[in-house]
């Protein structure tokens, strides 16, 4: 907990919640329940209250709300006094920083209570303070003032700075209600001085937002100091995350630019900080922008700055689009064309510039293997697209693939079964050219690769053969080399030979009539894949590393955990195990790099099975890498990948005599399989099983 305050002390909100995240986990009632008398706090309740301090800034309203009803629901079954008054004066801190001056003030005259009948020196100090803002805020402006210079003189003489700046703001507030203006400017400088001073920066952009609001009231003809103080609290909470100050400090400022005549201004500083808040009564800072932003899109210069805005959107998405079919999608200047894109459409909610900026610059993520960006990019799209709107389905088709890619089947099917659902024939024809490739033909190829992780395989394999019929009837080239591409990716993954061999001869038809630097990349290598799996692995092994090498030249890392496995498998059988074997260990540690999970089983058991053929007569690294797969698929739920991996495992073990577990690592995998042509390791698994049930009995 400590490290963790530090890094709230400094500013640092979002290392600051992952450690209290970390804290709160740790935390067991019960076991712990003793830890109070030895660090001063019960650390369940220090840890919800850090916690909900540190997610309400990072704009996490409703969970901060919640952590603070869960820790007073806690605290009230402790009896120890010094958890209380820590729990009451963190509880009247929170609300302080909220406003909420209801809930504020049980706490703070609580607080006074439990100082003043125990005896607890620190504790009344902010008693006093807290007990004199509730009676101010409550009151005529001069009432509780002098309480709360007491209090912070108080806490000055015993060196306490905590929470220092949230105070000052406190008091500031209260002397510009007073009429002293100028002395509250005073104090909201010593507060920043300090800031500066100690580091201590977890409310540095409420002194300056605060410090703009007083500025602009002491002298309205006079702007400019104002302006400047509020755009550095906003400047401020965009290093720091702290999205709920930066709305605040936006609000403040649009109010100025409005009273100035500048109502495009204050459009342009609200609309980027409102974006992810949903309206909700616990910050009704929210319905405020809201309804300013309503009214300021309503006048001339906030209209003719929109279509200026979406003329130029409309121009670098055009942009972008042409680079995707001369660079492709992870290209950084395709990247740099969507994002100034998606700058110049963000002020409009659910244009369609910002939505296909949304998703070109999604796009390039998941070309790049970039995780975070993609889930961010995923989760703002489907935050923006319309409910049962053709976006919509693409909202929940770019979801479900950044779970896939993270190796999270469960909810990759979920998103993608959704995608699937919301796509219509006709209407949703068009959506091609602008969200990458048929909306159809995407969401049945992802739905076909995890289903088939899932065990599905016969719906798997159904799915393939309707998204082929789709494509039959289509002219978009990046669709068709799209599926084509993934139709031969989904037979090797399955050891398909005859089915890949005919996509594989579809995108090669398809790359020679098209200009499409990607897919000719994937037809290099798949066109090598073929010519090594008809018996002439040097030659083919030559082109599969050519087109591994021209995905890797243009930061492309779509299926390559696939992709590594197939060429470590040729080098394999080409006579080079020590290659293939370097080839597998670079992508798995591609797969902790990039966290691209989606093939994490397959890899190590590839590199079991390898390592089993270079060294028989030592089994036991080639036992450890199929274990891990059979770990990872158990944590992944990829039922086809498990058994694979069991029927490797199996083979190793009734090998070397150990029959029994050869048939307890294959019970278990087997279950809920039926026997199909699609997938012909069950039946091996199957007769396997009976084989070694047959030695364990004899």
């Amino acid at each position: 907990m400590s490290l963790t305050a530090t890094h709230w002390f400094a500013g640092e909100y979002r290392e600051a919640r992952d450690q209290f995240e970390r804290a709160l986990a740790l935390f067991q009632p019960g076991r712990d329940d003793d830890l109070a008398f030895r660090f001063g706090a019960d650390p369940g309740v220090a840890a919800m209250l850090y916690l909900a301090i540190a997610l309400w800034p990072l704009g996490d309203v409703a969970r901060a709300i919640s952590l603070i009803d869960h820790m007073q629901t806690r605290m009230a079954n402790l009896t120890h006094v010094g958890t209380h008054a820590y729990g009451k004066m963190h509880a009247a801190m929170f609300e302080l920083m909220r406003g909420d001056h209801g809930r504020a003030a049980p706490n703070a005259f609580e607080l006074a209570r439990l100082a003043q009948d125990h005896d607890l020196n620190m504790w009344r100090a902010y008693g006093v303070f807290l007990q004199g803002w509730a009676t101010a805020a409550s009151g005529a402006p001069g009432d509780g003032l002098e309480e709360m210079r007491r209090g912070a003189e108080q806490l000055r003489e015993q060196n306490v700075p905590n929470f220092d700046g949230l105070f000052k703001i406190a008091l500031a507030e209260a002397e510009d209600r007073a009429g002293d203006s100028d002395r509250a400017v005073a104090i909201l400088d010593e507060a920043l001085a300090t800031c500066d001073r100690m580091g201590h920066r977890a409310f540095e952009v409420e002194l300056h937002r605060a410090r703009g609001e007083i500025l602009v009231k002491r002298d309205a003809a006079s702007p400019a100091p104002a302006e400047d103080a509020l755009l550095t609290a906003i400047a401020v909470a965009k290093q720091q995350a702290t999205r709920s100050f930066e709305l605040r400090a936006a609000l403040s400022l649009a109010k100025l630019y409005q009273s100035t005549g500048r109502p495009a201004d204050a459009h342009a500083v609200l609309a980027p900080a409102l974006e992810g808040f949903a309206r909700t009564l616990e910050m009704p800072e929210i319905a405020e922008v809201e309804a300013l932003l309503a009214a300021l899109s309503q006048t001339d210069e906030v209209k003719a700055q929109a279509a200026q805005r979406q003329r130029l959107a409309q121009l670098h998405i055009a942009y972008g689009n042409a680079l995707i079919a001369a660079r492709g999608f992870g290209a950084p200047e395709t990247t740099e064309a969507f994002a100034r894109a998606r700058q110049s459409a963000f002020s409009v909610q659910n244009a369609p510039e910002r939505l296909a900026a949304d998703f070109g610059l999604w796009a390039g993520s998941y070309t790049r293997g970039e995780l975070s960006s993609m889930r961010a990019q995923a989760a703002a799209f489907l935050a923006e697209a319309r409910p049962d709107s053709p976006e919509a389905g693409v909202a929940h088709r770019i979801q479900g693939i950044t779970h896939w890619f993270a190796g999270e089947f469960v909810e990759a099917g979920d998103h993608l079964e959704r995608a699937l659902a919301l796509f219509q024939p006709g209407r949703d024809d068009e959506m091609a050219f602008r969200f990458g490739p048929d909306p159809g033909v995407a969401a049945m190829a992802y739905l076909a690769f995890v289903l088939w992780s899932f065990g599905e395989v016969d719906r798997a394999v159904s799915l393939i053969e309707r998204m082929r019929a789709r494509i039959a009837g289509l002219t978009n080239a990046n669709t068709l080399a799209l599926g084509a591409m993934h139709a031969a990716l989904f037979a090797m993954m399955r050891g398909d030979r005859s089915r890949a061999r005919t996509s594989v001869s579809e995108l090669t038809r398809i790359v020679s009539e098209h200009d499409l630097p990607l897919f000719r990349a994937f037809d290099l290598f798949l066109e090598g894949w073929a010519i090594a799996d008809d018996g002439a692995p040097a030659g083919g092994l030559e082109s599969m590393r050519r087109g591994a090498e021209s995905l890797r030249e243009q930061n492309v890392l779509l299926f390559n955990g696939l992709i590594k496995m197939l060429l470590s498998e040729a080098e394999a059988l080409a006579g080079d195990p020590e290659r293939a074997l370097a080839t597998v260990g670079e992508a798995l540690a591609t797969v902790e790099r990039a966290g691209f999970r989606a093939f994490e089983s397959e890899l190590h058991r590839v590199r079991g099975e390898i390592l089993l053929k270079r060294d028989p007569s030592n089994p036991a690294p080639a036992e450890e890498a199929l274990l891990t797969a059979i770990a990872v698929v158990k944590q992944q739920g990829a039922r086809s990948f498990g058994l694979r991996a069991a029927l490797s495992l199996a083979k190793l073990y009734q090998s070397t005599g150990r029959s029994s577990e050869a048939h307890a690592v294959l019970v278990p995998a087997l279950e809920a399989f039926s026997p199909t042509h699609e997938m012909p390791e069950i039946a091996e698994a199957l007769i396997l099983r009976a084989t070694v049930e047959d030695s364990a009995h004899s």
